[in-house]
């Protein structure tokens, strides 16, 4: 099962359309119990802003388009972004990559179906939450750089 349809399973209940007239700088949007996703933004890329509109789903509430200018709604945007990375990469995931033996960053990131972007935010919002590196279910996970290692 591709990402994205394990992600639609996760809300049956929600509309999820790929639109090919959003404007460039908006990559998804969730308003009134459907996902705007931009098609031009391309599949990798979609898969992360998919996770974060379904975060929004769960976690926002109201309008909150104009988080750049309104505290609460940048706390929403972040509960939201972290909501996706849970979805898509959980520790777990880095785990499952590890124990297959994929160790760049290129095949991660083909592995898990996000773009290499998605990838180093998810990455640096674990630092942020952690620290350096967690133990966590019998492995030492480092995030700078991203090292695995079974205890």
């Amino acid at each position: 099962m591709q990402q994205h349809e394990r992600l639609h399973n996760i809300v049956p209940e929600v509309k999820v359309s790929y639109l090919d007239y959003m404007p460039n700088k908006l990559a998804g949007l969730y308003l009134d119990n459907e996902i705007c996703i931009n098609k031009n933004q391309g599949y990798y890329r979609n898969t992360g802003t998919l996770a974060e509109e379904i975060g929004h789903y769960f976690t926002s509430h109201g309008h909150i388009t104009d988080y750049a200018n309104n505290i609460n709604h940048a706390k929403q945007e972040l509960v939201a972004r972290r909501y996706g990375i849970k979805l898509l990469l959980p520790l777990e995931r880095l785990i499952e990559c590890y124990n297959l033996g994929i160790t760049t960053e290129y095949e991660m990131v083909l592995h898990l179906e996000i773009d290499n972007k998605y990838l180093k935010d998810a990455i640096e919002d674990y630092k942020n939450k952690f620290g350096l590196w967690v133990k966590y279910e019998g492995y030492l996970i480092g995030f700078e750089p991203l090292d695995i290692k079974k205890l």
